[in-house]
């Protein structure tokens, strides 16, 4: 259950946990960390690597790719969770209960959300989004705006050499799962044509059988 001293915090932008940013506090408090949040990221990281589920194996490998790649060790990892977060529709400002005890029962599904978010959801924005969402993510996480962008750009990149089609298609999975939780859907993120009809089939199909019963 989330702590509110926590949630809080999150909204306020207090520093619990010393060193972090507004954002950074904001995806702690997602996540439920309240110390060590190096340690947390390295054993997170580690879960997922160990994982027989080859699209949490390789989200795994390429957010720790990310932290050493880029010098910045946890940084890189939770900017990289920020931005797929800020694309699944969480503000990280006002962090809900639902959000975080969904996370909190299954972290790796929430992370797996995020990078599926940045892979299928940021060509999808204009460029004034873009622009817009990069600038409040610089100022929430104290970084460079290119920097943010060079991560993202590693993502997409990355998520292209090591994911088979199949594979990418799973992503959209986890982020309908959890984009669902702040009240969005896979098209709201996507915006492909292929996933409306998608997410409207799916529905229909529901109701009817929902009818059935």
């Amino acid at each position: 259950m989330l702590n509110p001293r926590l949630a809080a915090a999150a909204v306020a932008g207090i520093g619990l946990l010393p060193g972090l940013s507004v954002t950074g506090q904001a995806v702690a408090a997602l996540y439920g960390i309240t110390s060590g949040i190096n340690d947390y990221v390295n054993q997170h990281l580690e879960d997922m690597k160990a994982s027989s589920n080859p699209t949490v194996e390789r989200t795994g490998r390429i957010l720790e790719m990310a932290k050493y790649g880029f010098g910045l060790g946890y940084l890189s990892s939770v900017t990289v969770i920020a931005v797929g977060q800020f694309l699944l529709g969480i503000t990280l400002t006002a962090i809900s209960t639902v959000a975080t005890a969904a996370t909190l029962s299954n972290p790796i599904a929430m992370t797996c959300a995020a990078m599926g978010a940045i892979f299928y959801g940021w060509s999808a924005l204009s460029d004034d989004e873009r622009n817009a969402m990069l600038d409040k993510l610089a100022k929430r996480l104290e970084i460079g705006v290119e920097l943010i962008k060079a991560l993202i750009d590693f993502v997409i990149h990355a998520d292209k050499d090591l994911f088979g089609t199949r594979r990418l298609k799973e992503f959209k999975t986890f982020i309908a799962d959890n984009a669902a939780l702040f009240g969005r859907s896979l098209p709201d993120v996507t915006r492909l044509t292929v996933d409306v009809f998608g997410d409207a089939a799916s529905t229909v199909k529901k109701y009817a059988g929902a009818a059935l019963t």
